[in-house]
């Protein structure tokens, strides 16, 4: 060691820079980004392959015509299409409205079927009573073949 040498560039010999040449930093830098990219993009990818849940969507329009393409020919020279859109559409506010009913709200039930009956009647329809109940029988049926309906909230 010369006399006019200090302990740091004997020890130091490059200095105290970095270890690696100034043109590795940049590259260390960018591969240690393609790391996280790589490492994102994986998430993202078993994220994707996970299975979703299908939502279930009552739809106006496929109610009636799931119900409609089930009744029989003779209830279809009783009623229109616009008929079964009504007494769906009565049912569907029956079973949202808690008030209108006591207990549990039974699909396709006799409480929705009075229900329906009594909104005919005071709107100025008259629809037999077996009309109501094809109707709101399909309907059950189409709510159960969505999975809408089971059974009573509680009970398992």
């Amino acid at each position: 060691m010369a006399r006019n040498d200090t302990i740091a560039e004997r020890y130091h010999p490059g200095g105290f820079g970095s270890r690696y040449p100034s043109n590795v930093a940049p590259l260390l830098l960018l591969l240690a980004l393609v790391g996280v990219l790589v490492v994102f993009g994986v998430g993202l990818l078993l994220q994707e392959r996970r299975p979703r849940e299908v939502a279930i969507v009552y739809s106006v329009e496929d109610a009636l015509d799931f119900v409609w393409s089930g009744l029989g020919e003779s209830t279809k020279s009783e009623i229109g299409r616009r008929d079964v859109r009504r007494i769906l559409e009565w049912e569907m506010h029956y079973l949202q409205r808690p008030d209108h009913r006591e207990g549990a709200a039974v699909v396709g039930g006799v409480d929705a079927a009075a229900y329906a009956q009594e909104r005919a009647i005071e709107q100025g329809y008259g629809y037999e009573p077996p009309v109501i109940f094809e109707v709101l029988d399909l309907q059950a049926a189409y709510l159960a073949e969505l999975g809408a309906v089971g059974e009573e909230a509680g009970q398992e």
